[in-house]
């Protein structure tokens, strides 16, 4: 073999081996991933189930998904939306309002029909005779309308409090409560390292290096 073909060899095993390692690289990330994005999934239903034990794993074991998707479309901490879930219907997804709302985000139905054009159709409840609460039963249902609900408020409105106080109270905002109730689920959320929220409140500072800043 001439020099030419030995290095012409040389180079093309070299080659070979740098693509592979690429592409073995881009396998480990994409499997990490997926491993770092399961355990996330377990996490949020490992809460929900805390908070809720009687909470039935079928109707929410697609949630996290979901959850964490609209979450990211709303630009807001998936752990904010967990928060208002748990002070809507503590994690019930049959839950039913005095006025008829349904579900996991107490949606009612005519605020729901609102979306359908951009969320799509759903099968309404019948709450009289046979009590069929229709698909915003479904959690990953109630979420979506839910989210496109708070998506049309917070493009009027200017901070996350005032969009939660219309979500809960409408244009008025009768219920003004309604947002520290969810704020307050939503600082025992930030304790939780596994849930992974967006939000992290800066560390403690020893009472020496605090001193020592102000001067």
């Amino acid at each position: 073999m001439g020099r030419h073909s030995k290095a012409l060899a040389v180079l093309t095993f070299a080659v070979a081996v740098a693509v592979g390692g690429f592409i073995l690289t881009r396998q480990v990330i994409a499997v990490a991933g997926e491993a770092d994005a399961e355990r996330l999934n377990r996490a949020i239903l490992e809460y929900i189930a805390e908070k809720n034990p009687r909470a039935p794993i079928k109707a929410f074991q697609k949630l996290p998904d979901v959850l964490l998707a609209e979450a990211e479309r709303a630009n807001i901490d998936h752990c904010l939306v967990l928060a208002q879930a748990e002070v809507e219907s503590e994690f019930r997804h049959d839950a039913v309002g005095s006025a008829g709302e349904v579900g996991l985000f107490q949606i009612l139905p005519s605020t729901a029909a609102l979306f359908e054009s951009t969320v799509g159709p759903f099968r309404r409840p019948v709450l009289k005779g046979q009590h069929d609460l229709g698909d915003l039963a479904d959690p990953r249902v109630s979420t979506r309308f839910a989210m496109a609900y708070l998506r049309d408020i917070m493009s009027r409105k200017p901070n996350i409090k005032d969009a939660l106080t219309e979500y809960n109270g409408g244009p008025s905002g009768r219920h003004p409560h309604y947002y520290r109730m969810v704020m307050g689920a939503y600082v025992e959320l930030l304790e939780r390292t596994d849930l992974r929220c967006r939000f992290q409140p800066a560390p403690k500072r020893p009472p020496v290096l605090a001193l020592l800043s102000r001067v």
